[in-house]
């Protein structure tokens, strides 16, 4: 597995989403941290795990963690 994932990685891992909606993401703030190298996005693979791992929940009503 590559240490960084682009955004047609993050949506063939999960297949529901878009580029839009990656982008609606970085820009609410509630996704994966990101970086930037010019106008490309890149997701480190360990900061797209603890998001992962920071949304899982138990019930339906249970919060997310804080991250």
């Amino acid at each position: 597995m590559p240490d960084v994932l682009t955004i047609e990685d993050m949506m063939e891992r999960y297949p529901q989403t878009t580029r839009q909606s990656w982008a609606q993401m970085r820009y609410n703030g509630n996704g994966p941290r990101y970086f930037k190298v010019g106008r490309k996005v890149f997701y480190g693979v360990k900061d797209v795990i603890e998001w992962e791992e920071s949304n899982k929940r138990t019930r339906t009503d249970d919060e997310p963690e804080a991250a």
